[in-house]
């Protein structure tokens, strides 16, 4: 028999069951209710539906209903999505609220997405507002699609201080994280309602008739100009050029603004510049030497008036009219010859073309020096005291050139030339010379002046000329637009294909100037982009190249490299120093042991913690060729002729190293030259540009002269590499490459760029990302040694211009420009 107590227990359960039971028959219940209430409310809306599709307003409205499914079906691109981000502090930033404080180097913002960040790709706007102590401030916004962060991901923003963000760009999809990283910005600022709005095609369309489609209207020549270059960018470099072209940063990619800014002078300038020249010490005579030929009347005149507007008055203008057929010609320089004395003008009576032209007017001058104009195009106000101004510092100069610009026949201009300084090699390329140019009177005399039968290139070839009698420290480079070069119809500031025998007559005088060197070479015709290459002999005796290649483990990645240079190089007289940093790995150490048994392979270990620096500094002592070659274990052959094109410029005395160029996988470019002071100590000429993007006037395709290229490909004789002492190894892993460019460029020697040899490079396989806070406080201190010791060669990079950003690697305009203002000083 159950206990008292179990009894109980059965009891209370059973009542339990009971209450539970009750409860659920009184929930059924309520939804039986509940449920007859909605069917009843079903056939309340049910018979309001047939009233209401049987009404005339439901008839008369069906067009608009027609329209909406349209545009929720067939234009997906119109809709509309936006994100919110939350700031959240990172590496050596705090935030708190909207206001974000930076206490060290290389300060990272985390963004965390309030909502859906999945329609955050495609064509998105950024908005937001700041307050801080600069006017502009720059961010590079960093997404993530795979395991990290890559340079390759990534766009600028620019805020401008009180005023909100809207900057349109492209982001891919499958973003899984944001990161906002300050560039040049110290200390606090705020950063508020950070969002980033889908807008899909649509709005790209519109975005794009804002912007282009008003200069039909107000500039159309202009316009259509704009249009041949996007069809050019599109034919050479497809959409992902064009894209990039057209949604480059709207600001300092802006010149209408920078001139407004910077380039435009106000009467207290002008009052200034005229003060500061009579205060000059120096004075001296410039004659402006101008051939003329049946020059429309506008343009003439123009040209005249622009060199009487000289605020700097010790001028002379030397015009020779070459038996124009235009009546209105000799009539307009009778006119200016007798109202302003300083203007000289000769009559030819048999047409010579612009060389014997020129030459007439040089007949006329009487200064100490001279300056080319042309017939229709323009000098600055301040052209001829800038140039006075460079003689006063530099007495001895007998060649100097300044940047320039082109005109509309309406008077805007564009397309500045902010150039390199003096660059022979880039000159052998292209005449980026041109405009203004300024020469030593005596000096072109001593040459024989213009030459004949070389029309269209007669400019070029006398600056050749002239530059073989003078040392590069007389060459001297104004960075400051002071040329307008008028487009107008068959010009050659609209085109060189306009001319066919421009290019032709450039071929000779380039030619021509090399044998006048004793420099053994052929120079060829690029006529897709209307450009000259030049091709240096090979010495008869072949040298031997020692290939270095530093590695550890991953032996997959130095498989890929050996190999591409084997199979595909046509130079063959080359060695392999093969040095390993510790690999462990079995199939690493396998392919040692049968890699070596080769002739021309050597295996060298060396187990130490890695140092880039010091480990190739160990294999040059294993190297037996005369010629060192320094190449990461991540590269991949695309050219064969890259050897070959490289030691042409290595064995040449005077240059101390020649650096490739280099592509990432997805062909986008890597490296094509190195450009001090990006960043804060170095950047790369034209990163994350397609790779067949010519870059800024083609400087991203054409051998020249940069302040250092890097070590993942370079070529120099070894014993340049031991004069200078190899690398310096207190910079374990970054900006070792600059420093041993500037130290061979400080012992005399040039670096060499060249884009005929062709590496994919498929970058830090081996060491990985910098992305420790080890390794980010390396990189910190490697960063404040280069500061320290070249200081301001990194501030004035002599082949990157100064009115261009030290804030991207693409060539835009710097907002402000880095230079002097001579009346202000």
């Amino acid at each position: 028999m159950k206990s008292s107590n179990a009894q109980q227990v059965d009891a209370n359960e059973n009542l339990e069951s009971q209450t539970i039971l009750r409860h659920k028959d009184r929930e059924i219940e309520r939804l039986k209710q509940e449920n007859r209430k909605l069917c009843s409310e079903k056939l309340n809306a049910e018979r309001l539906l047939e009233d209401l599709l049987a009404s005339k307003s439901w008839k008369i409205t069906k067009p608009l209903r027609s329209a909406a499914w349209l545009w929720r079906n067939l234009f997906p691109p119109f809709r509309f999505s936006k994100t919110s981000f939350l700031l959240c502090s990172g590496n050596n930033t705090k935030v708190e609220g909207s206001k974000v404080t930076i206490f060290g180097s290389s300060p990272k913002l985390k963004l965390v997405a309030e909502n859906n960040i999945d329609d955050c790709h495609g064509w998105v706007s950024f908005e937001g507002e700041i307050r801080a102590k600069n006017s502009h401030v720059l961010f590079l916004l960093y997404y993530r699609t795979g395991d990290d962060f890559s340079d390759l991901e990534r766009t600028w923003l620019t805020f401008v201080d009180g005023h909100p963000l809207n900057q349109l760009a492209y982001i891919p999809k499958n973003i899984k994280e944001f990161e906002l990283r300050p560039f040049n910005v110290q200390g606090s600022f705020e950063l508020k309602s950070f969002k980033i709005r889908h807008h899909g095609s649509a709005q790209f369309i519109t975005h794009l008739c804002w912007k282009y489609l008003w200069q039909l209207f107000k500039h159309p020549r202009l316009f259509y100009s704009n249009v041949r270059k996007a069809c050019l960018i599109l034919r050479t470099g497809g959409w992902a050029a064009l894209r990039i072209k057209l949604f480059a940063d709207p600001i300092t990619n802006d010149y209408q603004e920078w001139v407004k800014r910077f380039d435009t002078l106000n009467d207290r300038d002008k009052a200034l510049i005229s003060e500061h020249s009579k205060k000059l010490t120096f004075k001296p005579l410039i004659s402006v030497i101008m051939p003329v030929w049946n020059t429309p009347e506008k343009w003439l005149r123009a040209a005249i008036e622009s060199v009487r507007k000289q605020i700097y008055t010790n001028w002379e203008l030397c015009i020779a009219d070459d038996a124009s057929t235009e009546v209105h010609v000799r009539k307009i320089l009778e006119e200016y010859s007798k109202i302003d004395s300083r203007i000289k003008v000769v009559f030819r009576e048999l047409n010579g073309h612009i060389s014997e032209a020129s030459n007439s007017a040089l007949h006329l001058a009487e200064g100490e020096y001279i300056a080319l104009l042309d017939h229709d195009d323009e000098l600055t106000p301040h052209a001829l005291y800038y140039i006075a101004v460079e003689l006063n510092q530099f007495r001895d100069a007998g060649l100097i050139f300044s940047d320039e610009d082109k005109i509309t026949s309406y008077g805007m201009r564009f397309n500045p030339y902010f150039k390199s300084d003096w660059n022979h090699l880039l000159l052998l390329a292209q005449n980026f010379v041109c405009h203004l140019t300024v020469l030593k009177r005596e000096l072109v005399e001593k040459v024989g002046g213009f030459r004949k039968y070389i029309e269209g290139a007669q400019d070029w070839d006398l600056i050749l000329r002239c530059s073989e009698h003078l040392d590069e420290k007389q060459i001297r480079h104004i960075p400051h637009v002071l040329y307008h070069w008028r487009v107008i119809e068959g010009s050659t500031a609209q085109s060189t294909s306009f001319k066919p025998y421009v290019l032709k007559a450039q071929q000779k005088v380039v030619s021509e100037h090399l044998e006048r060197l004793g420099q053994r070479a052929s120079v060829e015709i690029l006529e897709d982009i209307a450009q000259l290459r030049t091709r240096f002999e090979l010495p008869s005796k072949l040298p031997l190249v020692s290939l270095i290649i530093p590695t550890r483990d991953q032996v997959e990645f130095l498989k890929r490299c050996i190999k591409s240079i084997q199979d595909k190089s046509s130079y063959l007289n080359f060695e392999f120093v093969i040095i390993d940093n510790g690999s462990e790995e079995k199939e690493t150490l396998d392919y040692f042991r049968e890699v070596k048994k080769a002739p021309n392979v050597k295996v060298v270990e060396f187990d130490a913690p890695f140092n880039f620096s010091r480990i190739n500094n160990e294999a040059v002592k294993y190297a037996s060729g005369e010629i060192l070659g320094f190449l990461n274990n991540d590269l991949e052959l695309i050219s064969p002729n890259w050897l070959s094109e490289m030691l042409s410029y290595a064995v040449q005395d005077e240059i101390g190293a020649v650096g490739a160029r280099l592509l990432y996988p997805n062909n986008l470019i890597q490296h094509a030259g190195i450009i001090l002071g990006i960043g804060g100590v170095a950047g790369h000429n034209h990163k994350g540009q397609t790779r067949e993007n010519p870059g800024y006037f083609n400087r991203a395709i054409l051998p020249q002269y940069f302040s250092a290229v890097t070590a993942a490909c370079l070529l120099m004789r070894k014993k340049v590499f031991e004069e200078i002492k190899g690398f310096d190894e207190n910079l374990s892993v970054a900006f070792n490459d600059v420093d041993l460019c500037l130290r061979i460029r400080r012992a005399g020697y040039k670096i060499v760029y060249t884009p005929y040899a062709e590496f994919y490079h498929h970058e830090s396989i081996s060491r990985g990302y910098e992305d420790t806070t080890e390794k980010l406080a390396r990189f910190d201190k490697e960063i404040d040694f280069m500061k320290k010791r070249w200081k301001d060669e990194l501030l004035n990079d002599p082949f990157y211009n100064p009115n261009l950003t030290h804030l991207s690697e693409d060539f835009a305009f710097a907002f402000p420009p880095r230079v002097n203002k001579p009346w202000k000083d």
